[in-house]
């Protein structure tokens, strides 16, 4: 039984102790897989006339580059948190601090008279 990863937290169970049931879950894997990552399933592809060592590298690419997608996505999210605490960061800096003693109305009264 070997995992497969088919999306970001998605794992699909490869049963390898048969032929058939491998080929059959490949195969599933493959056509998912295609799918999740451009959209269409591969259906020109005839997958009972590969062998069993090409679907299991056929899977094995597709599974890096969901990997490789899985990486490129997390890589983005961390760039945009750090852009969106930089920009706080900057807006709270050019904000024009307060003093602690800052006493608007001490005069009030000199103003007045």
């Amino acid at each position: 039984m070997t995992n497969m990863t088919f999306a970001p937290g998605w794992t699909q169970s490869i049963d390898t102790s048969n032929e058939g049931q491998e080929r059959a879950d490949l195969s599933s894997y493959i056509s998912d897989t295609f799918k999740a990552i451009n959209g269409i399933r591969p259906r020109w592809w005839n997958l009972r006339e590969w062998s069993l060592d090409d679907l299991r590298a056929e899977a094995n690419t597709l599974q890096d580059e969901v990997v490789e997608s899985i990486m490129r996505e997390r890589a983005e999210e961390a760039h945009r948190q750090q852009e969106m605490a930089d920009h706080h960061l900057a807006v709270s800096k050019a904000k024009k601090p307060v003093s602690s003693t800052f006493k608007p109305f001490a005069n009030l009264k000199e103003m007045l008279v």
